[in-house]
């Protein structure tokens, strides 16, 4: 599924549209840029940490930290939010 994300470091935020997977116990993030390689990001689902599942304006929204990090995916595309509840809510 592709969906549009925020990542979030001390004093740095970017935003992305991925295709995300979920396999055994990882949630993969593989952002594609054209001719370049696409870079991959395995995210280990046991450390995921303060899952938020909430509404902004309208748009639901899922965030967590992992490591450093906060993501924060929004709902671009049918059933993302869902996909992602189902997934790490579980």
């Amino acid at each position: 599924m592709n969906t549009y994300v925020k990542v979030q470091q001390a004093d740095t935020q970017e935003h992305f549209i991925v295709s995300l997977h979920f396999s055994e116990n990882q949630l993969r993030l593989v952002r594609n840029r054209g001719f370049k390689r696409p870079i991959i990001e395995n995210l280990q689902r046991n450390k995921i940490k303060h899952l938020l599942i909430s509404d902004l304006l309208g748009c639901p929204t899922i965030s967590f930290f992992y490591q450093d990090r906060r993501y924060t995916f929004y709902q671009c595309g049918p059933a993302v939010i869902d996909y992602l509840k189902e997934n790490l809510a579980a």
